[in-house]
């Protein structure tokens, strides 16, 4: 495999508080940046680098699938009964109440 080199500028303060964050993380900048490069090759797209593409939307939009993957609700025999009802029956139940 030849390797190819990226270059990019940042300000230093910024370079420095990123080296930390993956230093943190047990990654290089050259990690970091292979899978930048990764992800996007696999999305085939830089949209999740868009602004409007926030992680924040990105679970939002995870979350209403997951809501609208779910199947209603089981309905229950004690659907249609009172509170009242459904304490004597567990007391039935328990050999509490005839």
């Amino acid at each position: 495999m030849n390797d190819a080199m990226v270059t990019g500028r940042m300000s230093s303060d910024k370079k420095t508080q990123g080296a930390r964050v993956l230093q943190n993380n047990n990654l290089t900048a050259s990690e970091a940046i292979n899978l930048l490069y990764d992800k996007l090759i696999q999305e085939g797209s830089a949209d999740f680098l868009t602004k409007d593409s926030t992680p924040k939307d990105v679970a939002w939009q995870n979350a209403a699938r997951f809501v609208d993957s779910l199947s209603s609700p089981q309905q229950s025999r004690f659907d249609t009964m009172t509170k009242n009802e459904i304490k004597a029956e567990r007391l039935r139940k328990r050999g509490l109440l005839e």
